[in-house]
């Protein structure tokens, strides 16, 4: 196998590694459901990255990186090896079912994929590892079931967004976002940061609002500004850096969350990962509805562009016509054609002013007084700059209401080719 085949997995189970010790440091002691979890995010994010044919090396890395991860937490190695079957085999088999069905990374498809494989691979695995307790160690099976799977979601949650995301980043010669964009988001980044150590580290929250828990909301509006203003990259590292800053202010026993377990009315760590699940998911929504705004008036643009440049190689233009303003729309390449821009053919007295004289009236009928009846094409001529007359071929059609009066009037005009220009003189 080439050596920079091994590149790429080799990075992802150094990942791996990394964010499994650090999970086990943030967990404090070694915990049997395993509360939280960030390399199931690694794992997902692994998958759905490269592509299946290359998975055996992948898969194999991660594996060595879960068993050297914990030899050096002097777990027994065959409990790790069934760890390993149960969470990276459980992941790369919600992913494979997912990829069968192929989707964009990007916009609602990807929020819609990553939920599937989240959801799935963390109940499927979460059962599989209550089930073991339950036989090896008599823990209770739900309280197991519900913490392995919810660290595992949060885990896909916070770390896939950010992995996926950044991985697809290409710098573009536009310089990205406009300047006060980017200077807006920055604010707003900072003022994640800012507000998370408000609500987890310090007293400011109580001594000035005298409120405790609910400065924890706050980070949650400037994530929501900092993925409306940089997208969903800048969101979800928004969201790893608030899920950061709590799990380790929660691991020293600091913030609302920790004060919860000393009044014995919840369990800290499972609230805070909730709180966590749902500041990704409200990043995920607003870029992943961001995005699809921004595909909408791209694929708009590019339409109105190629239409515009068939209208110009066929020397058409084409017309909406509002009977009761008595207004005009125009597409196509109205100032090359009739030497005047759209702006000055807006009204019908002004379209009809360009006609010849012994057309106007006919034109007029033909739009109004004809509105519905069934008609052929007509020519008339239009008087231009520089004292040309050009013949143009109508082409309309008229939308009535119940009471046979014309709605909307659209129509076509052909201008005829050089061929077919005349000069006034003729008159």
């Amino acid at each position: 196998m080439e050596s920079n085949n091994l590149v790429a997995p080799l990075l992802w189970a150094a990942l791996y590694f990394v964010f499994g010790f650090l999970s086990h440091a943030l967990n404090g002691s070694f915990v049997a459901t395993g509360y939280i979890w960030l390399p199931a995010g690694i794992t997902v994010s692994a998958l759905l990255l490269t592509p299946t044919a290359r998975w055996f090396p992948l898969v194999v890395l991660l594996f060595a990186a879960q068993i050297l991860l914990g030899w050096l937490e002097h777990r027994e190695l065959w409990r790790m090896a069934l760890f390993c079957f149960d969470e990276i085999g459980v992941a790369a088999i919600a992913v494979w079912q997912v990829r069968r069905a192929p989707f964009p990374m990007e916009g609602l498809y990807f929020v819609r994929g990553l939920l599937m494989v989240g959801v799935g691979a963390s109940v499927i695995s979460g059962i599989f590892g209550a089930a073991w307790f339950v036989m090896t160690q008599e823990t209770p099976f739900w309280p197991t079931l519900r913490a392995w799977a919810l660290s595992d979601l949060v885990g896909i949650l916070i770390m896939t967004p950010v992995l996926v995301g950044w991985s697809q980043f290409r710098a573009t010669r536009s310089g990205g976002i406009a300047r006060t964009e980017f200077l807006l988001g920055l604010a707003a980044f900072i003022a994640v940061i800012v507000s998370g150590y408000v609500a987890f580290d310090s007293d400011l929250d109580r001594v000035i609002f005298d409120i405790d828990f609910a400065s924890t909301y706050v980070p949650l509006f400037f994530i929501a500004l900092v993925a409306l203003l940089w997208g969903g990259r800048g969101g979800a590292l928004a969201v790893a850096v608030l899920s950061l800053m709590a799990f380790v202010y929660n691991s020293l026993g600091r913030g609302p969350f920790a004060e919860l377990v000393q009044l014995h009315s919840s369990n800290a760590l499972l609230e805070l990962q909730i709180y966590l699940a749902v500041a990704s998911m409200l990043s995920l929504l607003i870029s992943a509805l961001k995005t699809t705004r921004e595909q909408l008036h791209e694929n708009v643009a590019r339409w109105k562009s190629e239409v515009e440049l068939a209208l110009g190689v066929s020397r058409q233009l084409v017309y909406t016509i509002d009977p009761v303003r008595k207004t005009f729309a125009w597409n196509g390449n109205v100032a090359g054609m009739l030497d005047r821009p759209a702006e000055q053919l807006s009204t019908l007295d002004q379209v009809l002013a360009l006609l010849h004289p012994l057309d106007q009236a006919r034109l007029r009928q033909r739009w109004f007084d004809d509105a519905g009846d069934e008609r052929a094409s007509m020519k008339f001529r239009l008087q231009l700059s520089a004292g040309r007359t050009i013949t143009v071929t109508d082409m309309s059609r008229s939308l009535l209401d119940p009471d046979d009066s014309p709605s909307i009037i659209a129509g076509v005009w052909h201008v005829d080719d050089e061929e077919a220009i005349v000069s006034e003189r003729r008159e």
